[in-house]
């Protein structure tokens, strides 16, 4: 029977470099995995819990929905408002929506547009958007969220929340770009991802990076003071960095129980023989535990900052 871990954890040798995640790689994992993210939560928040007093920290799911709020929280729409009180956001590498369904939920007035290029996920979306009820306030699209193809300023909002990691190099400058191509003059952008705090962590922290990266097809975490310096060089202001280290560790700790649990019953369900994606998927789930070990090379942060005027 061949082993969950077996393909992925060697040590490579100095000389020899890892093949780039292709975005052709990305969409294979996030199609051949799209089901099995339904474990970590059934309405498939792709992403950490934020815990707060007054929420359990057995229960996974209302911190995930937290984590949703807490986004909307910064994106601070009451700020601005509108003459009909409407405003549509974007969704910028939704998953399957998630986020967006629990804001347009929570507020009767907003519209959201969510981008993924993976289709299985639009389609997953549509049918919890129905399901919550606010499918005529959701429309999914298909494209690569660093040209979406969308009108430019019309957007109060927009937010990554763990998807920004998946463009490319390490100041993630396209996805920035186009972030801020997209907003309206002093609408607000929220990120949420974990972050390299330099750009050569230790030799045991680089390692367990790209091993956690190459399993969740992600090219690379960005750097976090080259994130910061390229939404200023693309039209940002006000730009605010807050750790949430300690926020999200609540629901983390809930991934070598249900892990373990997953990998067991799928390996069960399959006869031992799982995908190469669907491993790769497992061995993720733990290397990001792991790598919140490692304080002085990463970090989990929401980086937040408002479009210029001008």
């Amino acid at each position: 029977m061949p082993s969950v871990f077996q393909p992925d954890f060697h040590l490579p040798r100095a000389a020899a470099a890892p093949a780039p995640v292709s975005r052709a790689d990305t969409q294979d994992y996030f199609t051949e995995v799209a089901t099995d993210y339904r474990a970590w939560s059934p309405s498939y928040n792709m992403h950490f819990g934020y815990w707060r007093a007054g929420l359990n920290p057995l229960r996974r799911e209302s911190m995930l929905v937290q984590m949703n709020r807490e986004v909307g929280r910064a994106l601070r729409l009451g700020e601005r408002p509108t003459e009909d009180g409407r405003r549509c956001v974007l969704d910028l590498g939704c998953g399957a929506g998630a986020t967006a369904r629990t804001l347009v939920g929570d507020d009767p007035r907003l519209y959201a547009v969510t981008v993924t290029n993976v289709p299985v996920q639009n389609r997953i979306a549509e049918r919890l958007d129905a399901r919550a009820g606010v499918a005529d306030r959701m429309a999914h699209i298909e494209a690569d969220y660093t040209r979406t193809g969308l009108p430019a300023a019309q957007a109060d909002g927009a937010w990554a929340l763990e998807s920004a990691c998946y463009a490319e190099g390490t100041a993630k400058a396209d996805f920035a770009r186009e972030a801020a191509r997209l907003l309206r003059p002093g609408a607000r952008l929220v990120v949420v991802d974990g972050f390299l705090l330099r750009r050569e962590p230790g030799r045991l922290a680089r390692w367990l990076h790209r091993l956690w990266a190459d399993s969740w097809a992600v090219p690379t975490l960005a750097v976090r003071d080259e994130f910061t310096a390229a939404l200023r060089e693309h039209g940002f202001e006000d730009i605010e960095v807050r750790s949430l280290r300690w926020r999200v560790a609540p629901s983390a700790l809930h991934i070598p129980a249900l892990a373990t649990r997953f990998t067991l019953a799928e390996l069960w369900k399959a006869r031992g023989s799982l995908s190469p994606w669907r491993r790769k998927h497992i061995v993720a789930s733990y290397c990001a535990l792991a790598l919140g070990l490692f304080w002085r090379d990463f970090d989990y942060c929401m980086v937040s900052a408002t479009r210029r005027a001008s």
